[in-house]
């Protein structure tokens, strides 16, 4: 992607954000009604309408790409371009009134992620990674942070003991008794609380690729390491249907400890 094709890229992905921010917030300010999902997850009709005018905006200026979306806009194209959409990552936070929710969206070039944009409607935080180039509300952002490099001083966090398997959860309990200490909930938001020096690392389970895709990028542009429990890079398959267990730290040691621990 050269300079001129990220400004365009970077440019929509922006207007998709403005537009889902639209319906989100209004309804994050406002009362709210909620179905139950067939997998027991909370959806809005806030959620549904973000995904939809994003799906229209998609499929009007690249009519031949992929959609990947949480809700009901996917579509499977013979592309090597997918977008990845999750109107509301953290739909329980944005329905009880608490701003850690957030609208992921990325741009992934044969299974791999290649620009991302978290926006954080409530928080008034919008976050945009492509390679280098790390964006906090269209400013270059670089964390001047020291991380701790002692798994036994770092923080972790994830969202839900729900999400992991009964030998996830053993695991995850190890590593809990390894570190500082630990703090549930907090949804995509944890990922930027690593890029801040809040947390020093995140571990899930059973995520969604897009939970964690349109994330990718922008930890990536601030050097935070992102890999599945197996120390593998996260790439979507054809059908779209993984799940994906993720380390993400920023030192090196904290991760490699780990990774030893969840293996």
């Amino acid at each position: 992607m050269n300079e001129a094709e990220f400004k365009e890229i970077s440019d929509f992905l922006n207007l998709l954000a403005d537009a889902s921010k639209k319906i989100t917030l209004d309804g994050f300010l406002s009362d709210k009604s909620l179905q139950i999902k067939n997998d027991g997850s909370p959806v809005t009709e806030f959620d549904k309408n973000s995904e939809k005018i994003m799906c229209k905006l998609i499929s009007e200026k690249f009519p031949d790409h992929n959609i990947l979306a949480e809700e009901e806009g996917s579509k499977k194209l013979d592309s090597d371009y997918t977008w990845i959409l999750d109107p509301i990552d953290g739909t329980r936070n944005y329905i009880i009134g608490r701003p850690l929710w957030g609208t992921l969206i990325c741009l992934a070039f044969k299974g791999l992620p290649i620009i991302g944009l978290a926006d954080f409607p409530a928080l008034n935080e919008r976050w945009l990674g492509y390679k280098s180039n790390c964006l906090l509300n269209n400013s270059n952002f670089k964390s001047n942070h020291l991380f701790t490099n002692k798994i036994s001083e770092a923080i972790v966090g994830s969202t839900d003991p729900s999400l992991f398997s009964e030998e996830g959860q053993k695991k995850y309990q190890t590593l809990i008794n390894a570190t500082r200490y630990h703090v549930w909930s907090g949804d995509c938001h944890n990922y930027c609380l690593v890029m801040k020096g809040g947390l020093d690392l995140v571990v899930e389970q059973g995520l969604a690729a897009y939970d964690i895709f349109p994330l990718i990028p922008i930890l990536k542009s601030q050097d935070i390491i992102i890999t599945d429990w197996n120390s593998r890079q996260l790439s979507l398959n054809k059908n779209f249907s993984s799940k994906y267990s993720t380390v993400v730290a920023k030192d090196t040691n904290v991760y490699k400890s780990t990774i030893d621990i969840l293996k």
